[in-house]
């Protein structure tokens, strides 16, 4: 039974360190300000299009 118990607890930690390094990776990717695949340059273009 702790056998089984460790088992699900590591396997769940796996997951979230999986999804920490995910996470911190998108986060790195959003704070890079060289983002050439904008829709919108500014907000008078957004006005424009609607």
């Amino acid at each position: 039974m702790l056998k089984a118990v460790r088992r699900t607890f590591g396997i769940v930690a796996f997951f979230a360190l999986i999804f920490g390094a995910i996470k911190t990776s998108f986060q790195w990717l959003a704070r890079s300000e060289d983002d050439n695949h904008e829709i919108f340059i500014d907000e008078e273009e957004r006005e424009d299009i609607f």
